[in-house]
């Protein structure tokens, strides 16, 4: 009776043991679908957070570069090259010399026609 025990169980253990293997088999299936799904999702979770940090990012240093042009483009206005502030203040003087002897001759004409009024 025992022989004929232990032959059935024989029989019947390669059938049980792939019948445990694959249900183990089945369940990390199981578990690596799941883990796949849960680092897909949090893949996808950290491309729109990085997504959403680089356009941050770009809106921020459009900021910054936008303020420093301005900065700059304000010192150029107040801060004009020593040659180009020297030829225009020249070409100013030369104005101012020429406008002041024409206003001198100016007023030597008016002189002199009074000059005439008051002898006549």
């Amino acid at each position: 009776m025992e022989s004929l025990i232990l032959k059935e169980v024989l029989s019947w253990c390669p059938t049980a043991i792939s019948a445990v293997l694959l249900f183990v088999v089945l369940y990390l299936i199981k578990k690596i679908n799941g883990n796949e799904k849960a680092h897909a999702e949090h893949a996808k979770n950290l491309q729109n957070i990085i997504e959403a940090k680089l356009a941050s990012l770009k809106t921020d240093t459009a900021k910054i570069l936008d303020e420093h042009a301005r900065r700059i483009s304000n010192l150029e206005l107040e801060y004009v090259r020593r040659d180009t502030f020297y030829r225009e203040l020249g070409g100013w003087k030369d104005d101012i010399n020429r406008l002041s002897g024409q206003f001198m001759e100016f007023t030597k004409n008016i002189i002199e026609l009074w000059k005439d009024r008051k002898e006549q």
